[in-house]
């Protein structure tokens, strides 16, 4: 394969990812994933991508899969670089060449959600990079590679070695195996939280958040990642999924402590998760604590199917890609847009970006346990003079059947705007 023939093959992965609406948003992807300067940093993305293919093959994701090999083209090509002798360059040349044909077939029968076809290819394609690993030491395929919490792009395969931007210690680089929805893990951090009281409607609660390790020791700031401009985005909701809040705590002069004000409408226990990604894992978590109140709280009471909603003076209509009558189903991803109008019927094209997007779309199902938490699609908003609408596009992947609550958050003039939609997920 020439090199315009690889990159013609690149340029079908993503072509095929846009018509997929598979792009990623978030979480973000370092950009040295995408541009190797090593044999050891290529085969490190080979091995986490395929990897990842692996756990989506298992999990019958397929559609994503296109995502992951993406990663490895540019990697093969790097690799065609070394080799002791230009017959050995010769060798791998034509190795990866061929490997590279089986990443786009692996990518498309993904994309057709064709398991025999993908699981076939995907065999092919790790037969050509054993015979390509023949002509590497074995420690450099297994190599892990070391990156910079808050600056992904500076990357080292010692773990000792300092960031050189800031010196931050590296953490171990990973790959997220989904940039649709990945099940989030077993909380390592626990959260309590204190109050100036209980629970009442109307009045303004002052809470200190306390974040821990199971060993006791406090969760500082920097243990964990900015996710959209934040390292804590604490999600508040009451029982009955009728009052959602947003809010992100300062930290205090106490190690592990975190403040935040909100005014609840309800005299009822509301709950706060707190969503969080641990720099040492890069898996995001969501512990959760109660806040007590006089008030019972009720459950879910209205879960009729409403997909049309006004908020602020707006009107936020909610459309699934494969139509408004066919509910989607858990485990399988589902292209969704939400088009926003004014008062006057107009589409708005003011929205302003909140936490690096013009959109935030946070569901709670009625377990009052499981919440989801998704972002529009073409990547984070990074300058605050952009403005968007009047419709965002989503891909949402329903962990689990049952009804679910979402609000789309979005600020128009500086005013925060929370539009709730109702959505049943089929088995």
């Amino acid at each position: 394969m020439s090199p315009a023939a690889s990159r013609l093959a690149t340029f079908a992965l993503m072509l095929l990812l846009q018509m997929n609406g598979l792009l990623w948003a978030d979480p973000a992807v370092p950009g040295n994933i995408l541009d190797p300067k090593s044999a050891v940093e290529a085969w490190n993305v080979i091995r986490l991508a395929t990897d990842n293919v692996n756990r989506l093959i298992k999990e019958k994701r397929l559609t994503e899969i296109a995502v992951q090999m993406s990663f490895c083209s540019p990697s093969l090509r790097v690799l065609k670089r070394f080799g002791d002798s230009a017959e050995v360059l010769a060798q791998i040349d034509g190795l990866t060449n061929k490997a590279q044909a089986w990443v786009v077939e692996t990518a498309r029968a993904g994309a057709d959600n064709n398991l025999a076809a993908t699981t076939e290819a995907f065999d092919k394609l790790r037969q050509f990079l054993r015979k390509i690993g023949r002509h590497f030491d074995e420690k450099i395929i297994q190599a892990d590679i070391y990156c910079c919490p808050m600056h992904p792009a500076f990357v080292s395969p010692k773990v000792d070695a300092p960031c050189d931007l800031c010196g931050m210690t590296l953490v171990k680089r990973r790959i997220p195996y989904s940039f649709i929805y990945m099940k989030p893990g077993m909380p390592s951090i626990h959260m309590t939280a204190t109050t100036n009281g209980p629970v009442e409607a109307d009045k303004k609660m002052e809470v200190t958040v306390h974040l821990a390790r199971g060993d006791k020791s406090p969760v500082l700031r920097d243990d964990l990642m900015n996710m959209h401009t934040q390292p804590i985005h604490l999600l508040i909701e009451d029982p009955s999924l009728g009052d959602y809040h947003h809010e992100h705590p300062t930290a205090t002069g106490t190690p592990g402590e975190y403040a935040f004000s909100f005014i609840p409408r309800k005299t009822s226990p509301y709950r706060i998760w707190a969503d969080i990604v641990p720099v040492m894992t890069g898996v995001q978590e969501l512990p959760f604590v109660d806040l007590p109140s006089s008030g019972i709280g009720g459950r879910v009471k209205d879960k009729a199917v409403a997909f049309t909603s006004t908020a602020g003076g707006l009107t936020f209509v909610l459309a699934l890609a494969n139509g408004n009558h066919i509910p989607p189903r858990a485990g399988q991803a589902c292209g969704m847009s939400v088009s926003i109008t004014g008062a006057d019927g107009k589409p708005v094209t003011s929205l302003e970006p909140v936490m690096n997007a013009f959109a935030h779309l946070v569901g709670f199902y009625d377990d009052y346990r499981t919440v989801v938490h998704v972002h529009p699609g073409g990547g984070e908003v990074l300058t605050s003079v952009a403005r968007g609408g009047p419709a965002l596009n989503f891909t949402f992947f329903p962990p689990q059947p049952g009804f679910i609550r979402f609000y789309c958050q979005v600020m128009v003039n500086g005013e925060m705007i929370f539009a709730p939609f109702n959505m049943n997920v089929q088995p």
